[in-house]
């Protein structure tokens, strides 16, 4: 997966339903490793910052 993504793109790449990958995005997110990135409530963008901190360096 992607270092950044939406939900749709984690539904298209898992091949299961938008709430399917909704509530595994949400697990991801209560568990530390993704962090929502807009602050919306539709077209949510999810970064997995220990993975893009490492790029960065």
């Amino acid at each position: 997966m992607m270092p950044r993504f939406t939900i749709e793109r984690a539904r298209q790449q898992l091949d299961t339903s938008f709430p399917t990958a909704t509530a595994a995005v949400k697990v991801l997110e209560e568990l530390g490793i993704v962090t929502e990135m807009t602050g919306q409530k539709k077209n949510r963008s999810y970064s997995y910052q220990a993975y893009v901190e490492l790029l960065s360096r």
